[in-house]
């Protein structure tokens, strides 16, 4: 009789999506867990949201590419302290969702973890979560970043595994 094994894969893809800069011990700590003690690859996305629907619409993208460009620069500086094989970032379109799709194109991530901005105060960022678990069928990771006087924190909020087993224990 054969048997058929399920081979882990020894490194885990994570697409970072960056509606802030990614940035903290304790994120840092977080996506480490997530690779559940495999090596570990990000791509960090930073989508150049447009500051309102106007602007959106209007397609002014200058700012929105420059707002992005200065989130990726700050995240892929933080995330250089931890030990992964690569850490890549790109600046994507305005709409969260067509940047996934096409990072999701040159970087078969395993896994997307959402990084909302304090408020969720980017116009394309209403209900992002419930759109990217619905569409991409990946497990879904959402950390909100919060700072104080002691640091930056990560709090998870969401997580949506599709059929995946449960949240590892790093990031119950």
């Amino acid at each position: 009789m054969d048997t058929v094994q399920a081979v882990e894969s020894p490194t885990v893809r994570l697409l970072v999506v960056v509606a802030q800069a990614a940035r903290g011990e304790e994120l840092r700590r977080r996506l480490a867990g997530l690779s559940r003690g495999r090596r570990l690859e990000l791509c960090l996305l930073a989508p150049a949201f447009a500051a309102s629907g106007l602007e959106y619409v209007a397609s002014d993208v200058d700012r929105g590419i420059r707002r992005a460009l200065d989130r990726l620069d700050e995240s892929l500086a933080e995330m250089s302290w931890m030990q992964v094989i690569t850490a890549r970032g790109e600046v994507g379109e305005a709409d969260p969702m067509l940047a996934i799709d096409s990072a999701l194109v040159s970087f078969e991530a395993d896994e997307i973890v959402l990084v909302p901005s304090p408020e969720r105060d980017q116009f394309a960022e209403k209900e992002l979560f419930e759109r990217v678990r619905e569409r991409f069928g990946l497990p879904v990771w959402e950390i909100e970043l919060s700072e104080d006087q002691y640091g930056t924190h990560a709090v998870q909020v969401a997580y949506s595994s599709l059929g995946h087993p449960g949240a590892p224990a790093a990031l119950r």
